[in-house]
């Protein structure tokens, strides 16, 4: 008998937010207790994604990020090795 992998639900509402001192916060929905998230990413709107950090909760807060530059984000839930799709981008401009 095959085991079927249940993959997590893809995080929603993400919001992204400049705030003083060079600081974006994020926001989301996230699913169950005990998921960790990956942010992802990237500078511009055709830059490369990358992986950019880890976290266990639902908010986030990316630290030092350049004053007036665009960042934009994406977040995706991991259990167990499985992945779930990524969730809606934000975006938000870095300030001083």
């Amino acid at each position: 008998m095959e085991s079927q992998t249940t993959l997590p639900d893809a995080p929603t509402a993400l919001a992204a937010s400049a705030q003083p001192g060079g600081t974006i916060r994020l926001e989301f929905s996230g699913g169950e207790a005990g998921l960790q998230y990956e942010i992802w990413r990237r500078h511009g709107d055709s830059g490369e994604w990358g992986l950019h950090a880890k976290t266990g909760g639902v908010t986030f807060e990316d630290s030092p990020v350049d004053a007036g530059q665009y960042y934009e984000y994406k977040v995706r839930a991991v259990a167990g090795g499985s992945e779930s799709e990524f969730s809606p981008s934000a975006v938000a401009y870095g300030t001083a």
